[in-house]
């Protein structure tokens, strides 16, 4: 047994089974590397064992996509999609032989992407996704080697600010949709600013979640279910609206609710089109007194960091500043200070 500096690093040349066994030949970039693989064979035929080098992993990044799918992501209510995106996030990168990945590979993939124009926030989204897939792999053993993804730290993203609806446009735009032959929009409209709840949950919404003045959504994003109170008038015009049981909005409602946006002359941010009644509900909660953890328990968020996007437009939000700041041009901070 030996290791040996070449011209092209350390090697190392053994013969775990004796004189008469086969031969390993390796070679390392550092010795350290060299002598803990030397060390690693020795300690396999300690015990008197046969040495068995291991078998090269050839596996495809997508034959790993497809293991996450089956064992984890068929269980995720929007595992088909992410599947669907995995897999064309791996051909993109020509589907290379998942071993071969580098962090640098997987560096350079997302800064050709960024350059074809792919936004920050979906190249983060592409990044987790993608180091969630070797994970999963490696917490069903069947990945040994380090995650490429994981070492790639995301990109930094400036906060936006969350869009909102005023009472004059809220009263314009439910004004077009009661016009509308389509009821369901106009319904759907209102229960979500009511509630904050997302387009989807509530369109979804089946006739049985309406009880004692309550609406509860279910199958939500987080999986949690939600029970809020609704306005007697809204409660009482959403039971006489359709059947007891099964859906409640035969229709989804989107298109008139679309139409209605832009009938109404009100402009809104790329991806927030119906997003924005959760955000106007929330937004006038904080901007009428409400508190932050209520608002958190009605949104459903799991922490209290996304709520807190919207704790700014509370009235007393940082009025300390006022109070507690040193005195400008002659006058006095002291708000409770006669004149």
């Amino acid at each position: 047994m030996a290791i040996k500096k070449t011209e092209s690093g350390w090697k190392v040349d053994v013969r775990p089974n004796g004189r008469d066994g086969k031969r390993v030949r390796r070679t390392f970039r550092t010795q350290a590397q060299a002598r803990r693989f030397e060390n690693k064979i020795l300690a396999q035929v300690a015990d008197g064992s046969r040495y068995t080098p291991t078998k090269r992993d050839n596996r495809r990044l997508s034959e790993l996509v497809q293991m996450w799918y089956d064992f984890h992501g068929v269980s995720l209510k929007d595992g088909k999609r992410r599947y669907q995106q995995l897999l064309a996030l791996a051909h993109k990168m020509g589907n290379p032989v998942a071993r071969t990945i580098t962090p640098m590979d997987a560096a350079r993939f997302r800064q050709q992407r960024l350059a074809d124009g792919l936004t920050p926030t979906t190249a983060n989204h592409d990044q987790a996704h993608m180091r969630a897939v070797f994970n999963r792999v490696a917490k069903l053993g069947e990945w040994h080697l380090p995650n490429p993804f994981a070492g790639i730290q995301p990109l930094r993203i400036d906060e936006t600010e969350l869009s909102y609806l005023t009472e004059s446009q809220i009263g314009d735009l439910l004004a077009i949709l009661d016009r509308r032959a389509n009821k369901d929009a106009a319904l759907i409209t209102r229960l979500c600013l009511a509630t904050g709840a997302r387009w989807s949950e509530s369109q979804y919404l089946r006739a049985e979640m309406l009880r004692d003045g309550r609406v509860t959504f279910t199958g939500t994003k987080n999986g949690r279910n939600r029970t809020i109170p609704l306005p007697q008038g809204l409660y009482q015009t959403l039971v006489a609206h359709g059947r007891r049981i099964g859906r409640l909005f035969p229709t989804t409602g989107y298109n008139p609710f679309s139409e209605a946006i832009k009938e109404a002359g009100i402009q809104l941010p790329k991806g927030q089109r119906t997003h924005v009644l959760r955000h106007t509900f929330a937004s006038h909660f904080m901007m009428n007194g409400g508190d932050v953890l209520t608002l958190q328990k009605i949104l459903g968020h799991q922490t209290i960091t996304m709520t807190m996007r919207y704790a700014h437009l509370s009235p007393d939000h940082l009025a300390d500043a006022i109070k507690y700041a040193p005195k400008v041009d002659g006058q006095s901070v002291d708000t409770d200070e006669k004149p």
